[in-house]
C-alpha cells in the first residue's frame, strides 16, 4: 500500500509539473462562488486549496482522493500542464496552440497525463460546452496507476484572450468519483472568465 501512494504521488507531483517551484498557502474554499485567478466557479462543496501564481489545485478528502486542478491560463507554446515551453530542442510534447480543434485539445489533455505515469488513459464523451460567452469543451476520462488504481476525470477547457482555461477534476472510480461526480460536473459548468 505505501509503494502504490508513493507510485501516485509522484505522478500527481509530475502532473503538476510546477508543483516544486513556489507553492502557496492553502486556504479553505466555502460553497459559493470562489475565484482561481480569473476564472470563477460556483461550488457546493468545501475545499481546500493550495496555490501558485500560475496554477491552484483543490482538494476535498486529500490528493490522492479527490484532486482538482485550475489553470486559469495555459500561453501559447507552453505545455499543458505548466512547466516547460516549447522548443526546437523538445517540439515533440503536448504543447497548446491557439485555434487548436476540440480532437487535439482532448489529446493534449491524455498525452499529459500518460506523461504523468497514468496508464490506460481513455477520453470518451467529448462535447461542446459553453461556459458564459465562451465556447469551449468538456470530456470525461478513465486512467490507472502502474498498480492498476483505477481512476476517472471530468475535463472543461475553453480559449479566452490569453490562452486556454483547463480544469481537471480526478478522483478513484471507487466510492470518491461517484460520490462528487455529479456536483464538480455542475461546479465546471459554471466556470466564467473574469479577465
Amino acid at each position: 500500500m505505501a509503494r502504490m501512494r508513493f507510485a501516485l504521488t509522484c505522478a500527481l507531483t509530475l502532473l503538476l509539473a510546477s508543483c516544486a517551484s513556489g507553492g502557496g498557502t492553502t486556504k479553505h474554499v466555502v460553497p459559493g462562488e470562489m475565484r482561481a485567478g480569473k476564472l470563477t466557479l460556483n461550488s457546493e462543496m468545501e475545499w481546500t486549496r493550495g496555490s501558485t501564481s500560475r496554477y491552484q489545485l483543490w482538494t476535498m478528502d486529500g490528493e490522492l482522493l479527490n484532486l482538482l486542478y485550475l489553470i486559469p491560463v495555459v500561453k501559447e507554446g507552453d505545455y499543458i500542464f505548466l512547466g516547460q515551453r516549447e522548443s526546437k530542442r523538445r517540439p515533440d510534447a503536448p504543447y497548446y496552440h491557439h485555434g487548436m480543434r476540440e480532437d487535439e485539445l482532448r489529446d493534449l489533455v491524455s498525452d499529459g497525463l500518460l506523461n504523468a505515469g497514468f496508464i490506460g488513459v481513455s477520453p470518451s464523451n467529448l462535447r461542446p460546452a459553453t461556459f458564459g460567452d465562451r465556447a469551449g469543451l468538456r470530456f470525461d476520462l478513465d486512467m490507472q496507476t502502474a498498480e492498476g488504481l483505477q481512476y476517472q476525470g471530468l475535463v472543461a477547457m475553453f480559449e479566452h484572450e490569453k490562452g486556454l482555461a483547463l480544469a481537471i477534476f480526478i478522483a478513484p472510480r471507487e466510492f470518491y468519483f461517484p460520490r462528487d461526480q455529479a456536483a464538480v460536473s455542475r461546479m465546471l459548468d459554471s466556470m466564467r472568465w473574469q479577465g
